[in-house]
């Protein structure tokens, strides 16, 4: 009969994710792994697999547990412009408190670390993207052109992921520009209702 796990699957991708975060995939060994986990080479292998398996784990842990909450106000139905500018008020908070090492985002660092050509992040980038995307459009004020929605979402997603790589220089840095694109958002609510209907 199979030995019983001892172990928390869910703590030990949890660490092991906390390690690309800061390490990046290429400069994380097995023995970065090894400590963060508590697990042995051996059991980090029966248990999960590769290094790449572990990272995809650990990416899936990242945009459940770290983006998903992050962006859930700007999916519901109902969001508004209000749920955009908390989004990143809230990015703000988190690069200015906890003493965080500057490490920006797992998923875009990984897009950069990579050039967007590993096979093994495959899709996920382009659905990390059309996700932020998606949402920032979700929570546009309702008064705005369809046009002019997609146009905005899309400057706020490319705003997103600057912020992110400002974040792995300089983290105060990152959190005034969370502060402009939450003024910039904050103007929107000024607009009178029905601009930009008409083309």
């Amino acid at each position: 009969m199979a030995r019983p796990r001892s172990f928390s699957t869910d703590n030990a991708i949890a660490a092991a994710a906390e390690v690309f975060w800061s390490k990046g995939y290429q400069d994380t060994a097995i023995s970065d792994l090894e400590q963060a986990t508590g697990l042995n080479r051996s059991s980090l292998y029966a248990a999960f697999g590769t290094k790449q398996a572990i990272f995809d784990l650990a990416l899936d842990w990242y945009l459940r547990d770290f983006i998903g909450p992050r962006l859930a106000p700007m999916e519901r139905a109902g969001a508004g412009s209000g749920d955009i500018e908390r989004f990143f008020t809230g990015l703000a908070v988190f690069f200015r408190t906890g003493g965080l090492e500057p490490r920006g985002c797992l998923m875009i660092n990984s897009i950069a670390e990579h050039e967007g050509r590993s096979p093994f992040l495959g899709s996920r980038a382009l659905g990390f993207r059309d996700r932020l995307t998606a949402a920032f459009a979700n929570a546009m004020p309702g008064q705005l052109a369809a046009a002019r929605v997609r146009q905005q979402a899309q400057l706020l997603t490319a705003t997103t992921f600057g912020i992110w790589l400002t974040a792995r220089i300089d983290p105060a840095g990152a959190g005034q520009a969370c502060d402009a694109a939450a003024a910039g958002v904050r103007s929107w609510q000024e607009i009178p209702a029905g601009h930009g209907e008409s083309s």
